[in-house]
């Protein structure tokens, strides 16, 4: 009894945490006072069970994180290319200056038989940009890579984005999405 009791509450609690996205005639279209951001978080890992990563946000709300797991995301590309590893997130935010503050990512080194240590690495990342009531914003792709030496990648990958939100959230008209610019590396 107490596990059926313990499982509807989880899906009661998921459930109550996947808002779906507003759309108007196959357009993302943000509840009012908001815009929508759209971000994909992917990674690589040498430990593809206990790898996650994420990039923080910080506007006139809280603070607001986007975080994937390397075993539980994957975002669909299309035809044949290979499916991104991690979470494309979709998040109304309240209309405001923004900045990408960080992108960070663990993983387990399980190694030693008798001992496990998660490891953490992090990037301070300064990206400002402005998100009006109504607007939609892709940031692209925030990757990081959690091998032997850490790093990390931002790219344009809306087309595999895109594919994404045409297939999991029936999303057909990207005409309102404003794409920001990737920065070149220094």
């Amino acid at each position: 009894m107490m596990r059926i009791l313990a499982g509807l509450m989880l899906a009661l609690l998921l459930s109550a945490c996947a808002t779906p996205l507003s759309l108007d005639h196959g357009r993302l279209a943000p509840p009012p006072g908001t815009g929508y951001v759209i971000a994909a978080v992917t990674l690589d890992s040498l430990n593809h069970r206990n790898a996650d990563a994420g990039i923080c946000l910080r506007g006139p709300a809280r603070a607001t994180c986007l975080e994937s797991q390397i075993s539980l995301g994957y975002i669909r590309a299309p035809g044949d290319e290979p499916d991104g590893v991690g979470s494309l997130h979709v998040v109304a935010l309240p209309a405001g200056q923004y900045r990408v503050t960080e992108i960070y990512g663990s993983w387990l080194d399980d190694s030693f038989r008798w001992m496990a240590f998660r490891n953490r690495a992090s990037f301070a990342l300064d990206e400002r940009f402005t998100l009006a009531p109504g607007q939609v914003v892709y940031l692209g792709d925030y990757h990081i890579s959690l091998n032997f030496k850490p790093s990390y990648t931002r790219s344009d990958t809306r087309r595999r984005d895109f594919n994404d939100l045409r297939l999991r959230s029936s999303v057909q008209d990207f005409s309102n999405v404003t794409l920001l610019p990737v920065p070149t590396p220094k």
